[in-house]
């Protein structure tokens, strides 16, 4: 009968134990975020989004680059603009940058089984009087897809 009582003193004690250390919330979060991943480089494309406007994309050496093909920003576009990207599926990658110049944050999804991309974008967020906030959240077509890989 001492027997089963200790033993069931320990189970009670190592179980309360356990419960108190998952329980438990700690200061100092030592987590380390992985190095950006640059696993567009090497691919080229084409999207269109929904309101006609339309883009050519390069992902080269952790850099992306792009110009408007379409609308009324045709010509215009940016380079050298470091970018980070996770796969999150078969061809599906979520790929965001930060273009500092121009006070916009991009966050994109290639669908690249579906050939759709779909982007929410800050623009100007220092919201500035001639380049005032907004955001976007569109949806484009995908064609002229290249990759080197």
């Amino acid at each position: 009968m001492k027997i089963k009582l200790v033993i069931l003193l320990c189970l009670i004690l190592v179980t309360g134990a356990v419960s108190f250390a998952q329980n438990q919330i700690f200061e100092d979060n030592n987590f380390q975020f992985g190095q950006p991943q640059h696993l567009l480089d090497g691919y080229s494309l084409n999207f269109q989004y929904q309101n006609g406007t339309g883009l050519h994309m390069e992902f080269n050496n952790g850099k992306a680059q792009y110009q408007w093909v379409a609308g009324p920003n045709k010509g215009k576009g940016n380079k050298e603009i470091p970018y980070r990207s996770s796969k999150i599926g078969h061809n599906l990658y979520l790929v965001n940058w930060h273009e500092e110049g121009l006070k916009d944050y991009l966050t994109i999804v290639f669908d690249f089984n579906n050939m759709i991309m779909h982007s929410s974008i800050i623009v100007g967020y220092q919201n500035n009087p001639e380049r005032t906030l907004k955001t976007v959240f569109l949806r484009g077509v995908i064609d002229h897809l290249k990759s080197v890989n």
